[in-house]
């Protein structure tokens, strides 16, 4: 068994993987069953020594997560704890690779479950084109079959399989414990071997899959799909992750298609809008992957249209090569993605294992970065010619048949570095942080605004977007080019109460990177062209979320629930209420929010707090204060329960319940929280427990509160078959009713109590989590440094409390009920 340690001092939680050296591709015998991924779910159900529903119901009680994931060739199982539940931790995962238990009854529970998945999978746009295109790229190699499996294999595995697949590639020889944390090395591995010490070597299955021929000829695969969108991959035979021209395929694949400077998004969607979104990317697993440039076809354009004028750019790189500016601006790209990638024990313990895993040298990113580096226009220019060949492609369509388009709680962080705030006279308030773990600083500039001030829905989206998009000195091209070239991320956002702007930079860059930053805030251009485009962005993404039962579910059950206040609409709008506006009206919006009064604006991150400082005094002493009165609501809570159902193309079906709730200023606050993770968390929440371990018609659920700034909201959903939403109906209610009537107990409340706080320091181990959360809560007016008292907040919830706040909002005469059904399900009541 391969053991990696990787020592960060400066964390304040520890990562324990285990990659098993397995997955779809290498089931053998099994093969097209989906044996990798159900023993994935299995590993959760139970050892020797612990119970079903204790695996996770542990992790959470040490404030920590779970998780896991399979695929082609492998599988990883996730824990994240606080530093103080290393042991416990390791104990965990060492149990569930060395002694899981696979007793048929939860066989059978989780196969509804992995049903249910299945479901979920066929019922996105997206998945199907990936299937599509799997099985038109590979006719030989097991790639070319999806990982969950076919439902007529898996409904043949029985408890003896499991027992068969668990014990011939849970062996050592084909894991890897990868952990990651502020650890001693020697005394960690000391502690590893313990665990394992029990763990004996076995015979070794090789690893050995037909290969996929060399592709001769260009190959063609057409579907329909119940969708406005049609949606098109153009895919090539392409490399392994071993393959010498892997890195210059990778950047090749940055050059075409990745960021708005990108050759293919800059010809195909600004210039000659024939698509609605493009990109590329170079799919490159342990045997032969494939180059692939994804798109949409614009309204009237055809896909072979597209196609074309695709060519035409890969035709321009393999006669004429590219720049050298192209070429740096990708190697920046690389090292600042790498960098970015590094920040916490979770991405420290993964990119080892997987580097490791499949390449043999857990190394291997520090060594793809010098070799990016090392890469020539000329590489570039060959691999184009050498693999972007037309005997090689492969065109996939999926076409729209639509008529139209259209335990002990976790230590404080040792690196708690404090946080400065300044307020320039004209009322901007600046908030600064020095953090020199690494050398990446994060921007983050926020309004008070968004859906809840717009007059028209979906306006604030489209002021955020056009807000960046071109100032009077530069336009939005320019600024992409600058943003890719400096490898740093710079994006607009815009949320139901507040909007602005994120940016990512290398600390070398930061000057630069604040200059743009001031040129956006103090002379943005609104540009008709780029206003156009950024609209038709916006109705692609609205016509995409029609294509996704959860989104249109949520938005049911909130148009259900809220009658009057801005929470009923989705933050993009509909396709009528953003057809009337114009590019005046993004400007005259931002206008009216782009008070220094209404701001907060930080920087994180390896920086001089001097410096920054007087640079941002200089920047931004001049911006002019102006009023900014901000809109408030109220709206009574329903008088009698509201039901709704929906009806979808769908396999599978959903169920959506909720109720009115007070906002992030309200001292029920963190009770609520409290009280919709006891019934909604995903691994062990009462829900979980109920409904799918228990009912096993469930494989995604879940609940939570979120607040706003004048009122807030309790959801709870269950995706399902559709012959169980009445029983999950029932169960729910059941399960919510049993909270107002019936006190927690003391050892459940302490368990999602150490489980929040758990999640909550992993959710700002960075400076840009940490640098977002600081400026939203200073902007809301709760005070920069209110993330401090999460925990003691958390703490004083009391059972007495979860059963008071049950009672007072989660009154089900006072429910809003949404089901989403298949058309070929006779309406229930």
């Amino acid at each position: 068994m391969t053991v990696l340690i990787s020592e960060i001092p400066s964390s304040s939680v520890v990562s324990v993987y285990g990659l098993t050296k397995t997955g779809s591709a290498t089931e053998g015998k099994f093969l097209g069953s989906g044996i990798s991924h159900f023993m994935e779910h299995m590993l959760f159900k139970g050892t020797d020594k612990r119970g079903v529903g204790q695996i996770s119901r542990e992790v959470q009680a040490m404030g920590g997560e779970i998780n896991a994931s399979t695929s082609f060739d492998y599988t990883i199982y996730t824990i994240t704890v606080p530093q103080t539940g290393f042991d416990q931790g390791l104990d965990i995962l060492a149990d569930m690779l060395m002694h899981s238990k696979f007793a048929p009854e939860q066989i059978e529970k989780e196969r509804e479950v992995v049903y249910g998945e299945m479901r979920l999978y066929k019922d996105r746009p997206e998945n199907r084109l990936n299937e599509m295109v799997e099985q038109t790229v590979y006719t030989q190699h097991p790639y070319r079959i999806p990982i969950i499996g076919y439902e007529e294999l898996l409904r043949d595995l029985h408890n003896e399989d499991f027992v068969e697949y668990y014990k011939s590639r849970y062996i050592p020889d084909n894991i890897i414990i990868s952990v990651a944390g502020n650890l001693n090395g020697n005394e960690t591995l000391a502690k590893v071997k313990n665990a394992f010490k029990d763990f004996k070597r076995q015979r070794l299955v090789l690893r050995n899959l037909t290969q996929e021929p060399q592709q001769v000829s260009p190959r063609r695969y057409e579907a329909e799909y119940t969708t406005d969108l049609t949606r098109v991959t153009l895919a090539y035979q392409g490399v392994s992750l071993l393959d010498k021209d892997m890195f210059a395929t990778d950047v090749l694949a940055m050059i075409l298609g990745r960021g708005e400077s990108s050759r293919l998004y800059r010809e195909i969607f600004k210039k000659q809008k024939l698509v609605r979104s493009i990109g590329s990317s170079n799919f490159t697993p342990m045997d032969k992957g494939c180059f692939e440039i994804d798109f949409i076809p614009a309204e009237g354009q055809t896909v072979d249209g597209v196609i074309a004028a695709i060519k035409e750019q890969i035709k321009l790189i393999q006669d004429k090569g590219i720049d050298p500016a192209e070429l740096a601006k990708a190697k920046r790209q690389v090292i600042s993605s790498y960098i970015q990638d590094q920040q916490t024990s979770s991405d420290i313990a993964y990119s080892v294992a997987m580097d490791e895993a499949t390449a043999g040298d857990y190394d291997f990113s520090k060594k793809y970065v010098k070799a990016i580096h090392d890469l020539t226009v000329e590489d570039i220019k060959r691999v184009a010619n050498q693999y972007l060949k037309d005997d090689a492609s492969s065109i996939v369509v999926l076409h729209s048949n639509q008529k139209k388009e259209a335990a002990a709680p976790p230590e404080k962080p040792k690196n708690d570095l404090p946080i400065e705030k300044i307020v320039l006279e004209n009322g901007l308030t600046i908030l600064l942080r020095e953090n020199p773990t690494l050398p990446i600083v994060s921007v983050n500039l926020m309004l008070n605004g968004g859906v809840s001030q717009e007059p028209i829905n979906g306006l604030s989206e489209l002021t955020a977007r056009s807000w960046t998009n071109g100032t009077k000195s530069k336009s939005a091209d320019q600024i992409a080019e600058s943003v890719e070239s400096h490898g740093a991320s710079f994006s607009s956002f815009s949320g139901r109460n507040s909007f602005g702007i994120q940016m990512g930079v290398l600390s070398e860059d930061l000057n630069w990177g604040l200059d743009l930053l001031e040129d956006v805030v103090k002379n943005p251009s609104f540009d008709e062209n780029e206003f156009v485009k950024e609209k038709e962005k916006v109705r692609t993404a609205i016509l995409r979320k029609k294509d996704d039962i959860a989104s249109v579910t949520f938005q049911a059950w909130r148009e259900t629930l809220f009658l009057m206040h801005p929470f009923r609409f989705d933050p993009l709008g509909t396709l009528a209420s953003i057809e009337p506006i114009k590019v005046k009206d993004t400007q005259d919006s931002y206008q009216q929010f782009a008070s220094p009064a209404n701001m907060v604006l930080s920087v994180f991150g390896n920086i001089n707090k001097q410096q920054v400082r007087d640079q941002l005094k200089k920047k931004f002493a001049d911006l002019k204060p102006r009023k900014v009165i901000l809109k408030t609501y109220e709206e009574p809570p329903p008088d009698q329960t509201r039901e709704k159902t929906v009806v979808m193309e769908k396999e599978q079906a959903m169920v959506a319940t909720g109720f009115q709730a007070p906002g992030f200023y309200s001292q029920d606050r963190f009770g609520l929280e409290v009280m919709s993770s006891l019934l909604g968390s995903t691994f062990s929440g009462r829900m979980f427990n109920r409904i799918r371990d228990e009912f096993g018609q469930a494989y995604t659920l879940g609940g939570s509160y979120t607040p706003g700034r004048d009122m807030g909201m309790i959801t709870f959903y269950v995706l399902t078959t559709p012959e169980s939403v009445l029983k999950v109906k029932e169960l729910l209610k059941s399960i919510i009713q049993e909270l107002s009537e019936k006190p927690v107990t003391d050892q459940e409340l302490n368990e999602i109590k150490t489980y929040l706080k758990g999640s909550f320091a992993m959710g700002i181990e960075t400076n840009a989590a940490l640098s977002y959360i600081s400026t939203l809560d200073e902007l809301y007016g709760l005070g920069y440094n209110y993330y401090q008292s999460y925990d003691q907040m958390i703490d004083r919830v009391t059972k007495e409390d979860i059963q008071r706040l049950a009672q007072s909002y989660m009154d089900l005469h006072k429910a809003a009920i949404v089901v989403t059904q298949p058309k070929s399900v006779k309406q229930q009541p």
